[in-house]
């Protein structure tokens, strides 16, 4: 028979898990590839969110605690497996054209996505973090970097995104 603390924790993590499913899921398929699949990745995140919820300390809003506990469930899976390539899934292939939307615009999108596909762990992360209008403070928590240090890595990624996009 299951202690009452044991359902309270089980119920809190699946609202946890739920509410940020979305957010879970667009970092592992950042991270994924044909040695990293998704759904490994998917359960690492769901594992390290069940072993680390209690240490949540409210300091910082919950979707930040997310963002990072999955970046770096993600890597750490990469550096313990030691299998994975450069060469990741593009993020093209996963994105479902929405109906009625301009083609050129959908073609933009994916060719970011190849793009970004590209870039090394924590480039990838830092400009997922800006593209989804996170201010830097908040990225800074969930990189783990200063704020200032966020600056000067997303002009570079930028720069470096600008680069590789007029080369093609």
């Amino acid at each position: 028979m299951k202690r009452k603390s044991d359902t309270e924790r089980e119920e809190r993590f699946l609202e946890i898990t739920d509410s940020h499913k979305q957010l879970v899921a667009k970092v592992c398929y950042l991270y994924s590839s044909p040695d990293a699949p998704f759904e490994d990745l998917y359960q690492e995140v769901l594992a390290n969110i069940w072993e680390g919820m209690d240490s949540f300390r409210g300091e910082a809003k919950m979707s930040t605690w997310i963002y990072r506990t999955a970046i770096n469930a993600c890597l750490t899976w990469h550096r313990r497996n030691d299998r994975h390539s450069r060469d990741r899934i593009a993020l093209e292939d996963l994105v479902a054209e929405p109906a009625g939307t301009d083609s050129t615009l959908v073609e933009d999108i994916r060719a970011l996505h190849a793009l970004i596909s590209r870039l090394d762990p924590l480039e990838k992360a830092l400009i997922t973090l800006w593209l989804d209008e996170k201010p830097y403070e908040e990225i800074a928590a969930i990189a783990g970097i200063s704020r200032a240090n966020v600056a000067v890595r997303i002009h570079r990624i930028k720069d470096k995104l600008s680069k590789m996009a007029s080369a093609v």
